[in-house]
């Protein structure tokens, strides 16, 4: 039978998100207090709570005159001085850096803050967060050679690229990351990104911990996409999500067979970009594929034509689940052509051993939905006897 305080800690981890219940329940007695400021300090989605607990001694960190030099001459005159700060940033799990914060005067102050503050912290290798398992850090400048936003707690990193022309390249923003937080398992990025725009290559032991990828929110262009590619490739990747903007001018041949251990991808964006994508991934285990391309006005049975046989291709051995959302615009007449060609495709894929198939297609609601008898057909998950999932549906056009 549970204890009392295994019961208090199952209540609390239901409050966590609710920030006033949790400060009620901290202070209604000393036996809750520690269990319910744990929680209540666990997510944070600012950094701004923080800077009121940096002690008097410390308040210089705030002035934008403030350089490294001054930073390194500060000496802590007594652990009590960061006590108060201590206790509540200990406690912390998850920190969130200005991604859910718009204004930008605020975000490069918080940031700015935070990273000075590690500069301080580290000068007796200390971590001000030294539980912190997922950040979310903004890319908005040079990252201070003293400084380490990164801590070795480190599991999951989003990085919210704003690209100024004093920002780090990604891919050196990358190589403190991977070699301050070694055991870095998750990586986001966000926000349109620079780069060296040269191939990097980074030892692979740095990489040798990250498993998952989502790139879906940063806006790639065709530097940025070799310099990932090339360097990403180099980790145990086995799930992307990603999202490739059109007609990348860029040379596929150039960038060698990319993320060998991919065992789950979600891609999304130009059809175009989507088949030479995947004509260069090298993995053999890939066994789920989500697929949302962009619609086009013109040519999408031509593109759906072209993009089948290199999935069969690639995929033929490995595949076992495949999410396909076909999105507007398109020429409606032309959709039952379209599903027709695109399952008539995937069929040397089902008798491969595909075991799960599943088609979305977007449509506008106020439009009646018709197709012949022969593609209705196909759409019967009696048709499909071996897959042990089939499943065909239509999504509305979402609203703006």
């Amino acid at each position: 039978m549970p204890g009392p305080f295994e019961i208090l800690a199952v209540i609390l981890d239901g409050l966590e998100g609710d920030k006033k219940s949790l400060y009620y329940m901290s202070c209604c007695c000393r036996a809750f207090t520690d269990p319910a400021l744990d929680v209540l300090w666990r997510s944070m989605h600012s950094f701004a709570p923080f800077t009121s607990l940096i002690p008097q001694s410390a308040s210089f960190m705030n002035d934008t005159r403030t350089n490294d030099c001054d930073l390194l001459k500060y000496r802590c005159n007594s652990l009590d001085d960061w006590k108060k700060f201590d206790k509540y940033a200990a406690r912390v799990w998850s920190l969130r850096i200005g991604e859910q914060n718009n204004n930008s005067a605020d975000l490069k102050k918080n940031r700015d803050c935070y990273t000075r503050l590690t500069v301080i912290r580290g000068q007796d290798e200390f971590h001000p967060f030294p539980k912190l398992r997922d950040l979310a850090y903004v890319l908005s400048g040079p990252i201070s050679p003293q400084a380490k936003p990164f801590p070795p707690s480190l599991r999951s990193l989003t990085l919210v690229c704003h690209n100024t022309l004093d920002c780090d390249p990604i891919e050196l923003a990358l190589d403190r990351a991977v070699a301050e937080a070694p055991h870095l398992k998750e990586l986001c990025i966000i926000g349109l990104m620079r780069t060296m725009r040269t191939l990097h290559s980074t030892p692979q032991l740095q990489f040798g911990q990250i498993e998952s990828v989502d790139l879906t929110k940063a806006y790639i262009r065709a530097p940025e996409l070799a310099a990932l590619c090339t360097l990403l490739s180099q980790a145990p990747i086995s799930d992307l999500k990603i999202h490739l903007q059109d007609r990348l001018n860029m040379n596929w041949q150039a960038i060698p067979p990319m993320f060998p251990a991919l065992k789950k991808l979600d891609v999304r964006g130009s059809m175009f970009s989507v088949a030479l994508f995947m004509s260069r991934l090298a993995a053999t285990n890939l066994h789920t594929l989500v697929f949302q391309p962009d619609g086009h006005p013109s040519g999408v049975t031509t593109c759906f034509n072209y993009l089948m046989p290199i999935i069969v291709e690639k995929l033929r051995k490995s595949l076992k689940s495949f999410d396909l959302h076909i999105n507007e615009p398109r020429p409606r007449a032309r959709d039952g052509d379209l599903i027709k060609g695109i399952l008539q495709g995937l069929k040397p894929l089902v008798e491969a051993g595909l075991q799960s198939l599943r088609l979305f297609l977007q449509v506008d609601s106020t439009v009646p939905l018709q197709f012949p008898p022969e593609v209705q057909s196909m759409l019967e998950p009696c048709a499909w006897p071996s897959l042990k999932q089939f499943h065909f549906a239509t999504k509305a056009i979402a609203l703006e």
